[in-house]
């Protein structure tokens, strides 16, 4: 019987004054011996975000826009496999195996998990089963889309598709979905789940938010690259 191969990642954050969400992440990344190292792309924070980020062991970064800085990211990370992680979001062990798991299978290329709020309101839940669904429904039609909040994959495949558009503003990890689906398998596993903050439903109209939301989808669904308002 084949042995199974050790998986380890590259841990790449991008961020931008998180000094709130920042020490809960890094402490629950520690405890994880498949994360072998933590990148934290910064851009240029105003807050501690850097000294908190080098006081757990991280490496710091130049960083820029998500697109920009998780680009950043990856040129620093020595793994071959990388896992992009938002500063607010919670992992788990189970879901690491899981990740592990799907790339001794050399035709997953990413992998990424529904993503649930973290104590949130009715709306945001539903606006997040919404997306599970969307997201779901186009993998049956053999369509890669999602979001970077928490998302695997192999360095190499990121290198190929030349990693995220940084043209592209809200919706780049969409549009980098759809691109990397073309080299191998995207796997949108439902075995478990990833909790991330329902921090934008608070900064903004959470009506107007989900609406824009949407609309991005949409855009990177049919392959535009140009957004329709931004982020608060």
């Amino acid at each position: 019987m084949e042995e199974k191969r050790d998986v380890n990642f590259s841990a790449v954050i991008p961020a931008w004054n998180e000094e709130e969400w920042l020490p809960a992440l890094l402490s629950n990344l520690q405890r994880f011996p498949q994360i072998v190292e933590i990148i934290v792309a910064d851009n240029y924070s105003i807050d501690q975000t850097r000294s908190i980020a080098r006081s757990y062991g991280a490496r710091v970064v130049s960083g820029g826009r998500p697109a920009v800085a998780r680009n950043n990211g990856v040129e620093y990370a020595t793994s071959d496999f990388v896992l992009f992680v938002d500063a607010d979001a919670a992992v788990t062990g189970s879901v690491l195996r899981s990740i592990a798991e799907a790339f001794i299978d050399d035709q997953n290329i990413a992998v990424h998990f529904p993503l649930t709020p973290i104590g949130g309101s009715v709306f945001s839940r539903i606006c997040y089963a919404f997306m599970d669904a969307y997201i779901r429904v186009l993998s049956v039609f053999g369509v890669a889309q999602g979001t970077g909040t928490f998302l695997a994959v192999r360095k190499a495949s990121f290198r190929a598709v030349g990693g995220f558009d940084e043209s592209i503003g809200p919706g780049e990890d969409a549009d980098f979905l759809r691109r990397l689906s073309r080299l191998g398998k995207v796997r949108y596993d439902r075995s478990g789940q990833v909790g991330t903050s329902i921090r934008r439903f608070r900064i903004e109209n959470p009506l107007l938010f989900a609406l824009k939301t949407f609309g991005w989808a949409l855009l990177r669904l049919f392959k535009v690259h140009f957004s329709v308002g931004g982020y608060s």
